[in-house]
């Protein structure tokens, strides 16, 4: 159940799109990986078991192929215990093996959490947490009172969206929230977390491109990698993939235009590729267009290949005309593989002891 700082765990809201990307990479990766899962928030009119058996359709067979998953339910327990306790109830009936998650900060899922620790337990500590101050007197008497002790915590230090940062920013940030945390040592894991990906695609014009840094993945590598014979203990790499933290719960496609778009992961950045309003021309036909633009036309000399991943083989058959890929589940499903393969390559490409 345990893993090293050359492992790599994603973080991804349970959606179709996610669950399929899960089951599409490669088994040569999905050793080396353990994701996180976010059961998003119940919609609007929906009772909580009618949310959940959509965000529990064709889930055990997505995360199968992975020794394990983390499964947090802290949005679906904003309705209460009972939202929790149904999650891990699900997960466990349904054959998943997973590692609930909880926090020091948290009510309504730790009891569930507690109950369900077959496999252990993961600690999430907040960015909010850390800068109310005093967070590191607080986790022992958390696991005290609890009857746990690290060694049976997969710790997760998670910086949340780190956006607006500078790469010091974050530098500084991740350094000073580390020194917060106890005995790195007896951890059974332990993970740092953060996602730089931009608020929203806003930040591209329509019918262009843009690059994005991705600062949460070279503050790793240059900091915590670049600095690791000097640390108690290298923290495994963890960010939300091509996806803001929040998510994008409580989006009206009726009141908010949505434009097709492309979100390919670089080594150091994240290209953005932009269409029009999907009101204006069907998402259908300009999927297409832009997986064209990106495979054979102006930005095909960043495009890895369609070996690189499956994400990369449906990226090119899209652009050659394949049906059934121009939906919006579709664009997040291919650029969750590649991110996930891309990051999983450039981990086990680093030089480790």
């Amino acid at each position: 159940m345990t893993f090293g700082p050359d492992h790599y765990v994603p973080v991804l809201k349970v959606k179709r799109g996610e669950r399929k990307a899960l089951q599409r990479v490669s088994s040569i990766h999905q050793s080396r990986i353990t994701p996180l899962l976010e059961i998003v928030k119940r919609t609007p009119g929906k009772t909580i078991s009618a949310h959940l058996d959509t965000a529990f359709t064709d889930l055990a067979e997505a995360v199968r192929p992975y020794s394990r998953c983390f499964i947090d339910a802290r949005e679906i327990a904003a309705d209460g215990q009972a939202g929790a306790d149904e999650v891990f109830r699900r997960a466990t009936a349904a054959g998943i093996v997973f590692t609930p998650v909880t926090g020091v900060s948290r009510t309504a899922d730790i009891t569930p959490a507690l109950a369900y620790r077959t496999n252990g337990l993961a600690l999430r500590l907040t960015r909010a947490e850390f800068e109310q101050g005093g967070l590191a007197g607080r986790i022992n008497p958390f696991l005290s009172t609890k009857g746990l002790t690290p060694e049976e915590i997969d710790l997760i230090v998670d910086l949340g969206g780190v956006e607006d940062f500078i790469l010091e920013g974050i530098v500084a940030l991740t350094d000073a929230f580390i020194a917060e945390v106890p005995d790195h040592l007896r951890w059974r894991t332990f993970t740092v977390s953060a996602c730089a990906f931009p608020k929203s695609m806003g930040v591209v014009q329509r019918n262009s491109e843009a690059s994005v840094e991705r600062a949460d993945w070279i503050a790793w590598r240059d900091n915590l990698y670049g600095q690791r014979n000097s640390l108690q203990r290298l923290p495994t790499f963890s960010d939300c993939a091509i996806q803001r933290p929040e998510g994008v719960e409580g989006f009206d496609p009726v009141k908010m235009q949505v434009s097709a778009s492309i979100r390919y992961t670089l080594e150091e950045q994240w290209l953005l590729i932009k269409g029009q309003s999907t009101r204006s021309k069907r998402p259908g036909e300009q999927f297409p267009e832009l997986a064209r633009k990106l495979v054979y036309g102006s930005l095909r000399s960043r495009f890895y290949g369609p070996d690189h991943c499956s994400g990369c083989g449906l990226m090119k058959a899209a652009a050659d005309g394949a049906s059934g890929l121009g939906s919006a589940e579709a664009w997040r499903q291919l650029g969750t593989i590649h991110h996930i393969s891309t990051v999983t390559r450039a981990l086990a490409s680093l030089p480790w002891p």
